[in-house]
């Protein structure tokens, strides 16, 4: 998630033209410069991206969408996952972090990236509809961005997304629910979001006063989310695999990881229903979950069943919601 942060280097591979490039990026920065190390490997996944934006079709049918969400998820295989990566740029009035990125991400900026790729017929349209993804009717903004999966970022995208969590369940679905203290929430942030030293900066202070108090403006809301039971996933005793609910989400579907009223309101100020995102992708008739790993701190794929199963009856995470894109 957004507030989540970490950092780890990697190895990643790419294809451009026909040519097959490994590029490591600890021997590349022995050659340049940490900030000229970033920018090369944020260029060149833009460039990779782009190519396949450009190169599909705007997937009007349901296979060419699916295709184009695989493709396009596949080229940033690799990235490394870093927590509050983004923000509003230069122009920002709080947070400063780049607008946009390609280098590193997190659970949700790499689902946004993947969904405004897909989105767009061309990659002249790819910043726009990222916005409209991030952002509350498109408003660039800390106050107006979508932090909240369960208030925020699924209901102010359900013009571009369709809840289908019932169809895969074949039935009944469960509902978690809570409730988003904004207010409380704003008055946790911290001087990292502002990137500077409150002790030492009395503009940083000022400025780290009026970001908390924009949480005045907010009421504590209910927040609702349909998601299917991992009971459901894995039956009975034995905790059989349910492979028909398995074989009904599509690929290219967004997976919201649920936790009913997740009790972490002492850390961040408010509870939460929803602690990680991440897209399924079919390979040879297995389904996957790729996903910017805080655990294994990059971006990859996960055999769904194995990722799940090993969450304990115990755990917070009580199952899954699941949206598709709308074509």
């Amino acid at each position: 998630m957004p507030f989540i942060d970490d950092v780890v280097s990697h190895l990643k591979e790419r294809v451009t033209g026909g040519l097959k490039k490994i590029l490591p990026i600890c021997v590349l920065s022995f050659f340049l410069s940490p900030a000229m190390a970033i920018n090369a490997i944020d260029s060149a996944n833009k460039a990779l991206l782009y190519k396949v934006i450009d190169e599909s079709q705007a997937g009007t049918r349901s296979a060419g969408h699916t295709q184009k969400l695989e493709a396009l998820s596949q080229v940033l295989l690799g990235s490394v996952y870093v927590g509050g990566s983004v923000g509003e740029g230069e122009e920002g009035i709080y947070d400063k972090d780049p607008l946009v990125r390609f280098d590193v991400f997190d659970c949700t900026t790499y689902v946004e990236t993947i969904l405004a790729g897909a989105m767009s017929a061309s990659s002249d349209e790819f910043e726009q509809n990222l916005m409209r993804l991030r952002y509350k009717e498109g408003n660039v903004s800390f106050v107006s961005r979508n932090h909240f999966p369960s208030l925020d970022w699924l209901p102010n995208n359900q013009d571009k997304l369709v809840d289908i969590t019932s169809t895969v369940a074949g039935g009944a679905v469960s509902m978690a629910k809570t409730i988003i203290d904004k207010t409380a929430w704003y008055q946790h942030i911290g001087d990292d979001v502002i990137h500077c030293d409150v002790a030492s900066s009395s503009d940083c202070l000022t400025l780290l006063t009026r970001l908390q108090g924009e949480g005045d403006a907010f009421d504590p809301e209910p927040a609702f989310l349909s998601y299917i039971p991992l009971t459901d996933l894995f039956l009975g005793e034995a905790k059989r695999t349910n492979q028909a609910l398995l074989d009904r989400i599509p690929s290219g579907s967004v997976i919201n990881m649920v936790r009913p009223d997740w009790p972490i309101k002492q850390w961040i100020g408010t509870n939460m229903n929803v602690s990680h995102q991440g897209i399924a992708i079919r390979k040879n008739g297995t389904l996957f979950l790729r996903h910017a790993s805080v655990v294994h701190k990059k971006v990859l794929d996960e055999n769904f069943v194995d990722y799940f199963s090993g969450y304990s009856a115990s755990s917070t995470l009580k199952g899954f919601n699941v949206q598709s894109l709308k074509h």
